[in-house]
This record gives structure tokens, sequence and C-alpha cells, in this order.
């Protein structure tokens, strides 16, 4: 768990202690809401998608700006965007 997530569930759990039921509400479902992401997607389901999706997880895809750098400015720092050529099958 992030300590992110740590400061955020803290937050949200102290409206619990508020005298307002709206703001107790609230409070709870958000502390849940992000202990879930924080424990279940993050630590669980996200690594095992990637797993199960290999390298096609890391494919940024055929419509993706790619960097393509020049012969004249290959020992530069500066680069150009170009469009992809197409899809290729």
């Amino acid at each position: 768990m992030t300590s992110a997530a740590v400061v955020m569930v803290t937050v949200f759990a102290s409206f619990v202690f508020l005298h307002l039921a709206e703001m107790k509400q609230i409070g709870f479902s958000l502390a849940v809401a992000v202990l879930l992401d924080a424990v279940v997607v993050r630590v669980l389901i996200l690594p095992a998608a990637l797993l199960l999706l290999g390298r096609r997880s890391w494919w940024p895809g055929p419509y993706s700006p790619r960097l393509a750098v020049s012969g004249e400015n290959a020992g530069r720092q500066t680069a150009t965007y170009s469009a992809p050529s197409g899809p290729t099958l």
C-alpha cells in the first residue's frame, strides 16, 4: 500500500467521527474505496493482468506517436515525433 493511500484512508476515516450522518457515510465509503483500490486492485489484479497479457501489456499500439530521430539529429538531444505509417498486420 502506498503512502498516499495511507494518508487518504486516514483522512477519509476521520470523517466517520463527525456529527453529520452524510459526512460519516461519505468518509466511510471513500476510505473503503481507497483501501480496496490500494490493496486489491494494485496488489492483486494489476500484476495478474500484466502477467496474463505478457509483452502485449507494454505495447503502445499502432496509433500512438513514435519517437523518430532523424539521421542528422542522431547525436543531439532533439527529436521529432512522426506519425505511424499505418497498422501492421
